[in-house]
């Protein structure tokens, strides 16, 4: 199918509300036109079922384009379109019986204004399980309601985190809630299911996503930690994205070999991620109890001459003192005095975009204390190997993006490879070589570089 088809395809999303609101208004204007006191009202029947008509069937064109994209299995896909395609027929024979057989139409409409809102009801809960799940709409049901259409026993609240199922009340919540829209058991974007741990640890059309014990190597955790900004970064199109604290329990839960049918009584958990798991479980009030000893905090008159200055200034989370920060026009370049703020703000900068903005070595040198930094964006700037001699100083940077400094040769990779912590780094467009990137990846284990030299 053409590229074209499946942009047209992506509009079935907005089409579909019309023909629902369509069928509701005429089916009132159909039981309010059989009183003969209001039989006015049978003069704009024909109307309302021909735009009914009409929108229902430009909706299930469109979601059969929508359909040819790939990636909608299961039996709420297959139901969803059986009955979108049903109501559509059924609007065509109401509006043909309303202008062309109006006796039989009055005689035979009460039913079948009945059996198409029948038809649009089921039709919207099929598409609903394809966007948030199956038992999204009884996830609050009563016990009984949830065991009637066969839905998991929903589990105990967790009211000591040392008994918490890692998995089930941690991970799998999650993911979930930020990622079910597009991988689920009847939506299944890249063949990729995450509702279960089983469906999980299956991968999706290119492999396996999570490799257990080696959270930097595992395509899940590397699409959630990309820039915003980048096009593989997940969750894709907008949709709110895991917070840094939950990314940081996703990564220990990998490393700890994603334990499933355990407690956290029984895993190594040390007191950062004990804290970051008791927020995210709602046993604390705030995830940041180490965050408190790392993140100093920057007083307010500040961030505001920051924004002031040109830079986009945000927390990490509303409990943490931490800031992301990158400038706030792209392509805008950066000041001598913009970059003096910035370093007044470093003890508390855990991630830093930078890119597109005229850095080069004298001006990366301004802002060398960064003690607390661990994403450091410097794609498609003037940094050369002395630049990247003082990023060494970044001990706690997890990700750097050197992507278009043509200037980066396999001496500067070197000054890397004392950043421990460091999982991620992003080469396209540099000097590096093969061996150059080898030999990174030989100093740090589980290291993730994408990337290749600049064509010769």
């Amino acid at each position: 199918m053409s590229d074209f088809l499946l942009f047209l395809g992506r509009f079935h999303v907005l089409a579909l509300h019309l023909p629902i609101g369509m069928v509701i208004l005429t089916v009132i204007v159909h039981w309010l036109a059989r009183d003969y006191r209001k039989n006015s009202l049978q003069q704009v029947l024909p109307l309302l079922w021909a735009c009914t008509a009409f929108s229902a069937l430009i909706t299930v064109i469109l979601g059969l384009l929508h359909f040819g994209e790939g990636g909608f299995t299961g039996s709420s896909a297959s139901a969803h379109r059986l009955w979108g395609i049903g109501f559509a027929i059924g609007t065509q024979l109401a509006w043909f019986l309303c202008v062309f057989n109006v006796t039989f139409y009055w005689r035979w409409g009460g039913w079948l204004t009945l059996v198409l809102l029948a038809a649009v009801t089921m039709t919207g809960h099929y598409g609903g399980n394809l966007t948030h799940g199956s038992t999204y709409l009884v996830e609050y049901a009563p016990e009984p309601v949830r065991n009637l259409v066969g839905a998991e026993e929903r589990r105990a609240s967790v009211t000591e985190l040392s008994q918490a199922n890692p998995w089930h009340d941690v991970v799998s919540p999650m993911l979930q809630s930020r990622c079910s829209n597009c991988h689920n058991a009847d939506k299944q974007n890249g063949q990729l299911d995450l509702s279960s741990l089983d469906s999980l640890l299956v991968g999706g059309e290119s492999g396996a996503v999570v490799l257990p014990g080696n959270a930097a190597g595992s395509d899940l955790y590397k699409r959630v930690t990309l820039p915003e900004s980048h096009e593989n970064f997940m969750p894709a199109e907008g949709k709110t994205p895991l917070t840094a604290d939950q990314v940081a329990i996703l990564r220990w839960w990998i490393d700890a070999g994603v334990p499933s049918e355990t407690s956290l009584s029984a895993l190594p958990v040390d007191v950062t991620t004990t804290a970051l798991l008791a927020f995210e479980l709602g046993l604390a009030p705030v995830s940041d109890i180490a965050a408190e000893d790392s993140y100093a905090v920057v007083a307010k008159g500040l961030i505001e001459q920051m924004v002031a200055s040109g830079w986009l200034v945000r927390k990490v989370s509303q409990e943490s003192n931490g800031l992301v920060v990158s400038i706030n026009a792209i392509g805008q370049p950066v000041s001598r005095e913009m970059l003096v703020l910035l370093a007044e703000a470093g003890g508390s900068i855990v991630e830093l975009n930078l890119a597109s903005t005229g850095m080069n070595d004298e001006l990366l040198a301004m802002i060398s204390e960064m003690p607390v930094l661990e994403s450091l964006n410097l794609s498609n700037n003037g940094i050369t190997n002395a630049g990247l001699a003082m990023v060494s100083g970044f001990l706690n940077l997890e990700t750097i993006n050197l992507y278009g400094n043509p200037a980066i040769t396999d001496a500067g990779l070197a000054h890397l490879r004392g950043l421990e912590s460091l999982a991620s780094v992003y080469l396209w467009g540099t000097a590096v070589t093969d061996a150059g990137i080898a030999s990174l990846q030989s100093s740090l284990d589980g290291i993730n570089v994408q990337g290749q030299a600049l064509p010769r």
